[in-house]
């Protein structure tokens, strides 16, 4: 019989996300990927695999809870006051100024790695989903101009996340960036 798992793999799977997205892939050892997730390296390869399993299950892990954050936008309240809201928690470095997992993974790893590369667009492509839904939800709700593209402006809003959180990682301060959050939203809010 095996033996049962002496550690919560939820956790210790929000562990490594958070120490991916600290670290990187290449700078962050098994050895410490093992120590931030709080499991033994021979647990950490029984569980999860090898280091690079380990990182495509955290940078699943990311992009669905970062997808489930859009669609909480979904519902009663104004849908600009909510999508203005993110965009400015965004801009508030309230990520600990790490930037963001899926474009740090694609920049590290993707032009030598096309299963990492997939992965991060059907990340990308998921938020994008997300948004349209959000974007289309408004527009029946008559917050959202009804000429808006749904699906161009939910490109445009995940690009723009992509790059207030590398912005937000370069020092740019809250202050610098709620002018680009304001022209973001601008084409979109009635």
């Amino acid at each position: 019989m095996a033996r049962p798992l002496e550690f919560d793999r939820n956790q210790a799977l929000t562990c490594a996300v958070d120490a991916f997205w600290r670290d990187g892939y290449a700078s962050l050892s098994a050895n410490d990927l093992a120590a931030h997730m709080g499991v033994a390296k021979s647990s950490m390869y029984n569980t999860f695999g090898s280091k690079r399993d380990v990182l495509i299950q955290a940078v699943t892990n990311y992009a669905s809870t970062r997808t489930a954050a859009v669609r909480a936008t979904l519902g009663g309240g104004s849908t600009g006051a909510k999508l203005r809201a993110m965009l400015l928690d965004v801009a508030s470095h309230n990520d600990g100024g790490r930037g963001c997992l899926l474009v740090n993974t694609a920049v590290e790893l993707g032009p030598h790695d096309e299963g990492v590369r997939q992965l991060v667009k059907a990340g990308f492509e998921g938020m994008m989903g997300s948004f349209e839904e959000v974007i289309r939800s408004g527009q029946a709700r008559g917050d959202i101009d009804s000429k808006v593209d749904a699906a161009k402006q939910a490109m445009t809003l995940v690009a723009g996340i992509a790059g207030l959180r590398v912005m937000a990682k370069s020092g740019f301060t809250k202050k610098q960036l709620v002018p680009f959050v304001e022209t973001l939203l601008a084409g979109l809010l009635l």
